[in-house]
C-alpha cells in the first residue's frame, strides 16, 4: 500500500478548498448575470421606465417570431428580443396576424404588443407613392393629401420650416433666406415611397430625406467612377455646394427635353453663371449673360401663370423669377433626379449661352442672340 505524504495531503486540500471557492464565485457570478438578465427582461416585459412616443412598425406577412421581435427591437418597441420571442412562446403566440403596418406606443408592454397585432383592426392602409423627377413640394403635398396620407398645409409648413436641421446636417447647411419659400425643395428625392394613411408629416418628410441621404450624401458605386463616392463629394469636387447643386440640377430638369439634353442645358446655365466672375459679360462681347432667362423660374411656386391661385394672380411676383434676379434662384425651383444631378456636376463643354425647345422637344442652341432669335423662329416661338 502506497502511503501519501502529509504535504500532499495538505496540497489536495488546498486544492478543494480552491476549487469550491471558485466554483462557488462562478454559481455566484451566473446566478447575478441570471437575475440582472431576468430584472431586465420583466421591466421590459412591464414596461418599466420606457419612453413615451408612437411609431409606424411594417411587420410583412408570414413573419416569424423572432422576425416580429428583431423588427419591434430595430424600432425601440422593445429592448430584449430574446425575453420577447420567449414571452412570445411560452404565452402560445405563434403569429397569428396580418402583415402591415402597425402603430405602436414605444411604452407598451409586450401583452399589449402582442393584442396589438393580432387584431387586424390596427393595420393602417398603405399609400404607395411615386413622386416623379421634376415634381415640386406643391405637388408632393397634393399627392399626399389625396391619398390621405397626411395633410397638405401642415406638409408644406414643416417644409418652410428648420425643424429637420438638427437629424440632418446637409439641411442645417442651407443658408436660411428670406426669399426662399420652401427650404426642404431639392432635397425630396423622387422616388417610390410607401407611407400610411393618417401618418405624421414629420416622419413622412424624415423617411423621403433618409432616402436622399442614401442616394446623395452616402457613398455609392456610380457608373464611370472607379471607386466608391458621394453626389455631395462630387459636388464639392465641382466647386459647387450641395445647395447650389440641387438649384442647377432643378433647374436642368425643369428645362431640358431628355437625358442628353440635360448636359447641354447645363452647359448653357454653367456659361451664363460664370460670366459673373467677368461682370455678365460673355466671351462673345455681350452683358447680362449672368441673368439666366429660365422660363420655369418665372411663377415658382407654380408651375405656370394659370397655376397662379386667382386671389393673388394679379399681383403674384416671383423671387424666383430669372428674368428678374441675376444668378441662381434663391432656392431649388423642384426635386430633380439623378440624371439632372450627373449633368449639373458635368456639363457638356459647349460655348452657348442661349437655348431653346419646340413644342415637339427639338432643341436649338446658340452662343449669341442674333442666333438664338433666329433660333426662336425656328422653333416656332416667334
Amino acid at each position: 500500500m502506497k502511503l501519501i505524504k502529509k504535504e500532499n495531503i495538505d496540497k489536495y486540500k488546498k486544492n478543494g478548498i480552491f476549487f469550491r471557492i471558485s466554483w462557488i464565485l462562478f454559481l455566484s457570478l451566473i446566478s447575478i448575470l441570471l437575475a440582472r438578465y431576468i430584472l431586465v427582461g420583466i421591466n421590459d416585459m412591464l414596461s418599466v421606465g420606457k419612453s413615451t412616443g408612437t411609431v409606424m412598425v411594417e411587420i410583412p406577412d408570414d413573419a416569424s417570431v423572432d422576425a416580429i421581435a428583431g423588427i419591434l427591437k430595430n424600432n425601440g418597441v422593445i429592448s430584449e428580443k430574446e425575453f420577447f420571442r420567449i414571452y412570445a412562446k411560452l404565452t402560445k403566440f405563434s403569429g397569428a396576424f396580418s402583415g402591415g403596418i402597425y402603430e405602436l406606443d414605444t411604452n407598451m408592454d409586450y401583452q399589449a404588443i402582442i393584442n396589438r397585432l393580432k387584431n387586424k383592426s390596427n393595420i393602417n392602409e398603405v399609400a404607395e407613392i411615386t413622386f416623379t423627377e421634376g415634381m415640386n413640394i406643391l405637388d408632393y403635398a397634393q399627392l399626399l393629401e389625396g391619398n390621405r396620407v397626411c395633410k397638405k398645409d401642415e406638409f408644406l409648413k414643416l417644409c418652410k420650416s428648420n425643424k429637420f436641421d438638427a437629424d440632418y446636417s446637409f439641411i442645417k447647411d442651407i443658408e436660411d433666406s428670406n426669399d426662399r419659400i420652401y427650404k426642404l425643395e431639392g432635397y425630396l428625392f423622387p422616388d417610390t415611397y410607401k407611407f400610411y394613411q393618417g401618418e405624421d408629416p414629420s416622419d413622412v418628410i424624415k423617411k423621403i430625406l433618409n432616402n436622399f441621404k442614401r442616394k446623395i450624401i452616402n457613398k455609392n458605386k456610380f457608373e464611370g467612377y472607379s471607386e466608391k463616392t458621394s453626389i455631395s463629394e462630387l459636388a464639392k469636387s465641382a466647386g459647387l455646394t450641395l445647395d447650389e447643386l440641387m438649384n442647377i440640377a432643378s433647374l436642368i430638369q425643369a428645362e431640358a427635353a431628355n437625358k442628353n439634353d440635360m448636359y447641354l442645358v447645363s452647359s448653357v446655365i454653367h456659361n451664363r453663371l460664370k460670366t459673373l466672375e467677368n461682370r455678365g459679360q460673355s466671351p462673345f462681347g455681350e452683358f447680362s449673360m449672368g441673368i439666366l432667362r429660365i422660363d420655369s423660374t418665372i411663377y415658382y411656386p407654380y408651375k405656370t401663370k394659370s397655376s397662379v391661385p386667382k386671389n393673388i394672380s394679379k399681383t403674384f411676383n416671383s423671387n424666383y423669377d430669372t428674368y428678374k434676379i441675376e444668378g441662381l434662384p434663391p432656392g431649388a425651383i423642384c426635386n430633380p433626379g439623378m440624371d439632372a444631378i450627373f449633368a449639373a456636376i458635368s456639363p457638356a463643354d459647349t460655348e452657348y449661352y442661349y437655348y431653346c425647345h419646340s413644342s415637339s422637344g427639338e432643341a436649338f442652341y446658340a452662343k449669341t442672340n442674333d442666333t438664338h432669335i433666329s433660333n426662336l423662329k425656328k422653333a416656332g416661338l416667334q
